[in-house]
């Protein structure tokens, strides 16, 4: 997707957050890094100045009850750490990348932005465009996609795996990719519903579960050679 004349993209790493960022080509100007750059330490400040007063929020992994927030993106994480009964950082890539987004569609004016930090998007579109899903080891990994039209963006498209990455996962679907409104509540499903598929059997129970959910747009489960998927994304195969 993000290869051809339609986007100019880029790189831009900071801490922990790594963004591949495109942009209408067109309309691009380096000033378009520097200024995600900057958001990004922004925003990964605001997030450490919150760990420095609240430790917890950096470390747990269950909802943390009262919120202590000066910022909104914070206030967006603990409000999607409570309702998927999360930690409040399984929303952290999603609300960054949403965030960053903004600002660049702010800033700058581009008709279209796409934001993808660490396998979590944030896009808002002109015209259509298609998600590979990545799912690692599986042998359906690249060959199912989420068609997102301009009317359903902005929007989070966020992915949690049990077999790919670093990240910490109770469960081991190799995709669990959930479509939100809301990067931080995306991120934070993701995380929930990819810790609950203990084996490929879970797959289509883990689905339904997760369309009953409100905020959630569509779900793709993908584990070995079994998939489910749902909602109101269009589905096809690549």
């Amino acid at each position: 997707m993000m290869g051809n004349k339609r986007w100019k993209n880029f790189r831009v790493c900071h801490s922990e957050t790594d963004l591949w960022v495109a942009v209408t080509s067109h309309m691009y100007s380096g000033k378009a890094e520097a200024y995600t750059r900057e958001r990004i330490h922004y925003y990964r400040d605001v997030l450490n100045n919150h760990i420095g007063m609240f430790p917890e929020f950096g470390s747990s992994l269950v909802p943390l009850g009262s919120h202590h927030y000066t910022h909104p993106m914070v206030k967006e994480m603990y409000e999607a750490s409570d309702i998927s009964e999360t930690g409040p950082m399984s929303a952290v890539a999603g609300a960054i990348a949403e965030y960053v987004c903004r600002d660049l569609i702010s800033r700058f004016e581009f008709p279209e932005v796409v934001v993808e930090n660490g396998g979590d998007i944030y896009m808002s579109l002109c015209s259509p465009a298609v998600i590979s899903v990545f799912a690692g080891p599986s042998p359906l990994s690249g060959k199912i996609g989420l068609k997102v039209e301009p009317s359903q963006t902005p929007l989070a498209i966020c992915c949690s795996s049990g077999t790919v990455g670093h990240s910490l996962s109770f469960g081991v679907a190799d995709a669990v990719v959930i479509a939100s409104h809301s990067g931080a509540i995306a991120d934070a499903f993701a995380t929930a519903f990819c810790n609950k598929v203990q084996n490929a059997g879970m797959v289509g129970e883990v689905v339904d579960l997760a369309l009953k959910t409100a905020d959630i747009l569509s779900v793709v489960i993908i584990k070995d050679d079994k998939v489910g998927m749902g909602g109101r994304l269009e589905m096809t195969l690549l």
